[in-house]
Parts: structure tokens; sequence; C-alpha cells
């Protein structure tokens, strides 16, 4: 037998109250983005941010203390580089 025959047979139950539905979506679902939402903020881009201040501000004392600022690392299509 066809899947889809056996569910073209199978009863569905009505959607719930347009009001109680949205009421248990604020209810259970916001709370969690938010969290979600704080925690990514938290450990994900404060601690992003946190690396390119710490390296901008690396190179900036080694600036002050040497007199030149660091340069970049060589790359594969630095010029003068050997494969």
């Amino acid at each position: 037998m066809d899947p889809l025959e056996t569910l073209a047979s199978v009863e569905v139950p009505p959607p719930p109250a347009a009001r109680r539905f949205d009421a248990g979506v604020r209810r259970k679902l916001h709370p969690r983005l938010l969290l979600s939402h704080l925690l990514e903020f938290a450990f994900g881009a404060t601690a992003w941010a946190f690396f390119h201040m710490a390296t901008a501000a690396g190179a900036a004392l080694r600036y002050t203390l040497t007199g030149r600022w660091p340069s970049p690392p060589p790359t594969a299509d630095s010029p003068g580089k050997q494969p």
C-alpha cells in the first residue's frame, strides 16, 4: 500500500485556538530565544571582539616599544616567496 494513501486516512486534530497558541509561544519560546541570544552574545560576539581588540592593542604596544609596525604574516601569493 502506498504510504501517502495511508496518510490520507489519518485524522488530523484541529489547530489550537489562536489566542491560546500565541500565549503558549510567548510563554515558552520567547524566553528561550532571549537566553540563546544572550549566551551567543556573551560567549561568541564578546570573545571575538575582545580577541580583535587585544590584537590591535598588542600591535600598538609593540609599535610604541619598537618604533616599527608589525608586518602582516606571509601568504602563499606573497612576492619573493618560493613554493
